[in-house]
């Protein structure tokens, strides 16, 4: 009896050993294929410098049947990422902070993009507020040296409302494109 016990028990160990080890080889296989799987991964359809994306509007022709079609969009990498960094700048520091936000809370980010190495960034009316030269030197350095972490940004143009201005704060003539190395030479005397 002792030895037929002994002997199933070796089976079954023989076997649980060997059901573990197949079941670590197939999940170390299956592991593999999912990180190679999210090597490959890549945003939606990415193509170069761009997102290929599909977007789906109402295609309906009648009251009866709701129905959808789709337009294909391609939407540059980097205006998606510089439209991102200003409305984090808007957005402001994170709550545990020292830094100061560079823009009233209520600035709204109306339009973004990126044309022959200038990001032009069209802020609602609300980014104009009277500021200290130091203040406004902040806002242009900060939003400045924030896009020009794009390779495609050399130097960025600001508008209000759709509207060219010649200053955020009042101390700096913003009127043309600026790097930031023309921000100094800019101040207003």
């Amino acid at each position: 009896m002792k030895k037929v016990l002994g002997s199933s028990m070796g089976v079954v160990l023989v076997c649980s050993s060997l059901m573990l080890s197949s079941c670590s080889l197939s999940s170390d296989k299956a592991n593999e294929k999912l990180n190679s799987k999210v090597e490959n991964v890549k945003l939606y359809k990415e193509n170069g410098q761009a997102l290929d994306l599909n977007l789906y509007f109402d295609a309906s022709q009648s009251e009866k049947k709701a129905e959808i079609g789709e337009e294909e969009r391609l939407i540059k990498k980097d205006e998606l990422i510089g439209e991102l960094i200003v409305n984090e700048l808007i957005k402001g520091p994170g709550l545990e902070s020292k830094l100061k936000p560079i823009l009233p809370k209520s600035t709204k980010l109306l339009s973004f993009s990126i044309n022959n190495d200038i990001a032009f960034i069209n802020l609602s009316g609300d980014a104009r507020v009277p500021m200290t030269p130091v203040k406004e030197e902040a806002v242009l350095k900060s939003l400045v040296t924030s896009l020009e972490q794009l390779s495609s940004v050399k130097k960025i143009k600001i508008q209000i409302d759709n509207k060219d201005t010649d200053t955020l704060g009042g101390n700096f003539d913003i009127s043309k494109p600026f790097g930031e190395d023309d921000i100094i030479g800019r101040r207003k005397k």
